[in-house]
């Protein structure tokens, strides 16, 4: 038979066990708070993408995304697309970043059903580049087992009318290690994806 003090002491366990949980719960909500900042509060280059994607959930192949829960983007049939050029890419002189970030752009526009409009009800919608490295070509085609990879990644934010915080942000990376492909056409091919798919993730949660 349980002794009266076992079961007492069991009882206690219990409650510190669930007291501790709490408060891991707790920690990690206001953990992902920290992180919920916009891309544009980076310094020059500076982009740190694993702070960057805290408290993120999984939104599709290469993508993570979070949303402001209260935010009501439904509402919304319009859209002003900001451009953001390369400030957030890491400094380096061997090509130039100008190709792929139009490509991004470009593709991304293309995607979006929202209707574009620069009126001040509309939602504004901001998209950078954070990663393009072109690898090694050559050890991808000598090595080979992902020596050498490409690979890209965008941020996007969006926000709601007189609001200077996001309502979602959107985080996309993909990578390639096609041996034979040169890095510029693997890279314009992870752009596109990368576009693709945070234009399609806006179109289902922007407007009726």
């Amino acid at each position: 038979m349980i002794k009266k003090s076992s079961i007492v002491l069991i009882s206690l366990l219990y409650l510190i066990i669930l007291a501790n949980g709490c408060q891991t719960t707790s920690n990690s909500v206001a953990g992902s708070a920290v992180y919920s900042k916009s891309f544009k509060e980076y310094p020059d280059h500076g982009f740190n993408a694993k702070a960057y994607i805290q408290g993120m959930s999984k939104g599709g192949h290469g993508l993570l995304i979070w949303q402001d829960p209260s935010a009501e983007l439904k509402k919304y049939n319009s859209a002003n697309f900001v451009k953001f050029g390369d400030r957030l890419l890491p400094s380096q002189d061997r090509f130039s970043y100008e190709p792929f970030i139009k490509n991004l752009n470009g593709s991304f526009k293309n995607n979006l059903t929202t209707k574009q409009s620069t009126s001040g009800q509309s939602l504004r919608i901001e998209i950078a580049m954070v990663e393009c490295n072109p690898g090694n070509r050559a050890a991808r085609i000598f090595v080979g087992m992902g020596a050498g990879k490409v690979a890209g990644a965008a941020v996007c934010e969006v926000y709601e009318p007189e609001k200077s915080q996001p309502s979602i942000r959107i985080y996309a990376r993909d990578t390639g290690a096609m041996s034979g492909a040169d890095s510029i056409s693997i890279l314009n091919h992870i752009f596109s994806q990368v576009s693709f798919r945070i234009a399609n993730t806006l179109n289902l949660r922007i407007g009726s």
